[in-house]
């Protein structure tokens, strides 16, 4: 029996709720408790005196990464009917930043690796390993973040657009999540151009952009699911 609108909608809030608990605790974890800019003694010890919580994050932003990916599926098959392209564009878009997102977690590994005291490795001093070690961290918290990122743009912005288009939820969550593409958009080209122009200022726009855009339609799409089915939508 084909499964209802209704039932995919909720089952795509219970997914985004997954990935962003998933993926906001690793996040958190690894900047707040091992990252420590500048200081890569430091940021060794971080990983050394808990890895086990430092692979926990690992395999948390994994989890996150295929619960997004499940997400987009839900979306393609409750959207596409009425809106094929972008909801191609909205499938696509995640699948390249799912897994450029997993291999992102690759310098985390190889970090560890690296700090582990192998005898291969004794060739290298102790602060050759840790100066290293936070590059791998830097590279995946600042770029490797940032080149993900890059394809949240189209998905958010596809996203509003089919909602603005068939207006299964609210106009405004549509309206949100366009907005929310955009910042994401502005802070990757802040970094990428200008990075010490005001970072820290356009990191928290889009944050709060995400948060505006995001936390609501999870919350619709768990609650209340499509208000119709998108194939019966007009425009």
């Amino acid at each position: 029996m084909p499964m209802s609108v209704e039932v995919r909608s909720r089952r795509a809030g219970l997914l985004w709720v997954l990935a962003a608990v998933t993926g906001g605790v690793a996040l958190s974890y690894v900047r707040g408790h091992v990252y420590v800019p500048g200081d890569a003694a430091a940021t060794a010890r971080a990983i050394l005196s808990d890895e086990f919580r430092f692979r926990l994050a690992i395999v948390g932003a994994l989890v996150s990464q295929l619960a997004m990916l499940f997400l987009a599926l839900e979306l393609y098959r409750v959207f596409a009917p009425s809106g094929r392209a972008l909801a191609r564009v909205l499938l696509l878009s995640m699948v390249i930043g799912v897994a450029l997102a997993c291999a992102n977690q690759l310098p985390n590994l190889v970090a560890l690796l690296w700090l582990k005291p192998e005898p291969y490795l004794q060739l290298f001093t102790q602060a050759q390993r840790e100066a290293l070690a936070l590059l791998l961290l830097r590279v995946q918290n600042g770029a490797g973040q940032g080149v993900l990122e890059i394809f949240w743009i189209p998905f958010y912005v596809a996203f509003g657009l089919l909602v603005l288009r068939t207006r299964a939820l609210p106009r405004v969550l549509g309206m949100l999540l366009v907005l929310m593409g955009i910042g994401f958009a502005i802070n990757i080209l802040d970094k990428f151009l200008v990075p010490q122009f005001h970072p820290e200022f356009f990191t928290r726009l889009a944050m709060g952009l995400g948060a505006l855009g995001g936390l609501p339609t999870m919350v619709w799409l768990l609650v209340r699911g499509l208000a119709v089915p998108a194939a019966d939508a007009r425009t």
